[in-house]
């Protein structure tokens, strides 16, 4: 017996002196100038050849068994080496700033060191993100982030929207200042619809209209970054090839992307092609969904001078018979031609930081049809839309009054021209009949502004100023029936606004580990193409033809934000924020008695004319939380939740299709508002985390809190679960295989459109298995 025991201790301590020769030694590795985490740098012991790598955050956990002091080398292939010593066990909690090699350093890294924290919510995405998903829109990508929704009607082109906000009450664009203007009337084509989602290296959703220098911004800005040329210190080239295939929605995306250059020219060019067909949701119903999406794009960076640099790009892009059932026809067609040059400089003097240039021109060319659609039979329509954005953008950004002040002026104008073009099958001796639907409409608008930052003691202050001035005209807005009888004429198309938007910001640093944050502001927007000039087409979510209004006033949001934010390294990141916001002149439609203009789509109640309300209420909260890195495990939580009313609305009485009267609805919900969502994501880092299972949950309430004036109807509740396992090889090699809604729930989103000519809902796709592999040579 006393011999066992024997045994037992000596194993015991054996296991125990094993343990206390091996030391764990934990960190952050951070960007020197921009203060950002660090992902993928190597952390290694040169004398005994263990390493780790440094995650999303910038953290590491490396077990040490070697004698202190330990010498560690810190290598990332955009930074300069670091070497550090630990001098004992007790050394954890190290935070390294590696500097960047001159190199690499590119606009949004410099930029980024000349910016202080955020004091209002943001969410970012990820380029290894966006390519560990089945998805390939942009619109459906963003659904997943707190508070962020969208309006789905097809096979592409999900409309984001953001605590409430959307269509143009978001400012949608692309590398800091890329504007796109879509081509269908119904927003088939929304802006995010332009780019294709291989190309993104991430996106920034600001909340709130209080990032102003990215232009008119009533809601919030969804700023989309693509991929950039990057130098290097000799003449490198790479290749990059992605692959992804999947079942059900059956179909591939893949691309081919080839980048290099030295330490004067860099270039990128890739290339990109998707197809899919329709796709079966879980109660077994087909939904009419394929499309075929390609492009080509490319970008040219030449480094005129040390801290100078000048940067060509192009992009070409192609859809083709892109399937939207919950609308009156498909896309046909749509080309897309995106053209820009932009110059950033910097080592200017002491006072000026940097200066920034941006000029682009977007042109969409865009033809839909309803030849798939059941009346195509007796009426065949076609419609072609052009559409045309032109703008720049010039800005410095200097130290003044103890702080930082970017100045700067934007400048953007939307051309837009379209007709549908109408024939009867059953009566072919008749005329095609030309309808329009924009008459040579153009907005312009020139906008100046200002942002400057201060730190103090443990204060962070940002304040905004912005000044537009908005004119917009169009030819005369007619249309005829098609015995070519007069139906609608309006000649007085011109209107001209000056807006001024600010807003002011405050982030107080209790201590290291504490923030709250404040932010208050007035943002403004003026009516767009639609609003104004939109010619008897539903191109909402009810059943009316919708009329442009050339004289409807700006939109105002007054809106307060407050957060409190918590990051520590041993107990995670959590940060929950509150809104209220107050929209003036907020824009919906008024019924039009039919005899002054009757409506002429098939199928709908009457017609409608844009109009401003006094005022609409929105207010909500977001809630995320996310476990330390230090762990080989990993948790993040999310919940959101907006509430918006109408103070007054107005309820169109129907009775066998037809409208016969009116009532008031007081407080009446919003419509297209998302319901309470909750996300949580489970996971664990395998081998150093090169192999990472995870597991996704989404948990939607049913919507009950809908607009009664407007007949909206209520959605049920659901739960989708999903599964992604992510295997990284080396930097050179990762693949993604996973299953999204794995029980195949039947299930459709609050925003998913109804399917055109029923009361049947967009169902979501069921169960789908999906694998995504990458290469970078």
């Amino acid at each position: 017996m006393i011999r066992v025991f024997s045994i037992i201790v000596l194993f015991l301590g054996c296991v125990w002196t094993s343990k206390a020769q091996s030391i764990l030694i934990n960190g952050r590795i951070k960007d020197s100038m921009s203060g950002e985490p660090v992902e993928n740098a190597q952390i290694i012991i040169p004398a005994t050849g263990e390493g780790t790598v440094s995650g999303e955050d910038g953290f590491f956990s490396l077990s040490v068994s070697h004698e202190f002091p330990v010498e560690l080398s810190v290598i990332h292939i955009a930074y300069d080496k670091e070497v550090l010593t630990v001098q004992n066990k007790k050394s954890t909690g190290i935070i390294l700033y590696l500097n960047p090699k001159t190199t690499y350093l590119d606009e949004v890294t410099v930029m980024g060191s000349f910016e202080n924290e955020k004091p209002y919510r943001t969410e970012t995405i990820s380029a290894k993100t966006i390519t560990k998903t089945s998805i390939s829109d942009i619109g459906m990508l963003l659904r997943r982030e707190p508070n962020v929704s969208g309006v789905k009607k097809g096979a592409a082109g999900v409309d984001p929207v953001v605590r409430g906000f959307k269509y143009a009450q978001l400012n949608v664009q692309l590398d800091g200042g890329i504007k796109i203007e879509g081509g269908c009337p119904n927003r088939m084509d929304p802006v995010l619809a332009h780019v294709d989602i291989n190309d993104v290296k991430n996106i920034s959703v600001y909340k709130g209209p209080f990032a102003l220098k990215y232009g008119p911004n009533l809601g919030g800005v969804i700023n989309v970054s693509t991929y950039t040329p990057r130098f290097y210190d000799a003449f490198e080239n790479h290749i990059e090839v992605f692959a992804g295939g999947q079942t059900n929605h059956t179909g591939f995306k893949n691309s081919f992307g080839v980048n290099g250059g030295n330490d004067v020219v860099a270039y990128y060019v890739k290339g990109n092609y998707k197809q899919y067909g329709d796709y079966k949701a879980g109660n077994g119903e087909v939904i009419s969904s394929s499309l075929e999406q390609y492009n080509v794009g490319g970008k040219l960076a030449v480094k005129p001078a040390k801290g100078h640099t000048v940067t060509v790009g192009f992009d070409r892009s192609w859809g083709r018979n892109v399937d939207f059932p919950s609308l009156p026809m498909d896309e046909r067609k749509d080309d897309t031609h995106i053209y820009n040059i932009s110059y950033f400089g910097t080592d200017f003097s002491r006072i000026v930081n940097y200066i920034r240039f941006k000029a682009y021109n977007t042109h969409v060319e865009h033809e839909m049809d309803n030849k798939n659609r059941p009346f195509s039979d007796t009426v065949v329509a076609v419609s072609q839309i052009a559409a045309n954005n032109t703008g720049g953008k010039f800005g410095i950004n200097l130290n003044l009054w103890k702080g930082r002040l970017e100045a700067g002026v934007d400048y953007e104008q939307i051309n837009k021209d379209g007709n549908r073009y109408k024939y009867l099958i059953l009566q072919p001796n008749l005329p095609q009949v030309t309808e329009g639907l924009w008459n040579n409409a153009v907005i312009r608008n020139l906008g100046v502004y200002a942002e400057w930052q201060r730190s103090f003691t443990s204060l962070d202050l940002i304040a905004a100023f912005r000044y537009d001035y908005n004119t917009a005209n169009s030819d005369t807005l007619f249309r005829r029936k098609m015995n070519g009888q007069v139906v609608y004429e309006n000649t007085n198309t011109s209107s001209t606004f000056n807006n001024i938007s600010f807003s002011v910001g405050l982030t107080w640093h209790i201590n290291e580990s504490n923030s709250l944050l404040f932010s208050l502001g007035r943002g403004v927007r003026s009516p767009d193409m639609t609003e104004r000039y939109i010619i008897l087409l539903p191109v909402s979510y009810d059943p009316y033809d919708y009329l442009g209004n050339p004289q409807l006033k700006p939109e105002v949001n007054y809106e307060a934000d407050f957060g409190y934010r918590f990051m520590q390294k041993t107990a995670g990141a959590l940060h929950v924020s509150v809104f209220y916001s107050i929209v003036e002149n907020y824009i919906l439609g008024e019924l039009v008695p039919p005899s002054q203009v009757p409506p002429q789509t098939r199928g709908v109640l009457g017609v409608k004319k844009f109009i401003n309300i006094d005022r609409a209420r929105l207010m909500g909260f977001e809630f995320s939380y996310t476990t330390p890195q230090k762990y080989q495990w990993f948790a993040r939580l999310n919940a959101a939740y907006t509430y918006g009313i109408n103070p007054k609305a107005v309820q169109y009485i129907r009775e066998n299709g037809e409208v016969v009267g009116e009532q008031i609805i007081t407080n009446d919900p919003l419509n297209e508002i998302p319901p309470f969502e909750t996300n949580i994501s489970l996971g664990y880092g395998f081998f150093h985390k090169k192999l990472i299972p995870e597991l996704d949950i989404r948990m939607v309430a049913a919507q009950n809190k809908v607009s009664v004036a407007n007949y909206e109807q209520t959605t049920p509740g659901f739960v989708t679960l999903g599964f992604v396992l992510t295997w990284q090889q080396s930097d050179m090699f990762t693949l993604y295989a996973g299953i999204t809604n794995l029980t195949n729930a039947a299930y459709y989103e609050h925003l998913n459109r109804r399917v055109i000519g029923s009361k049947s809902p967009l169902y979501e796709p069921g169960r789908m298995f999906y694998v995504n592999l990458r290469f970078y040579l």
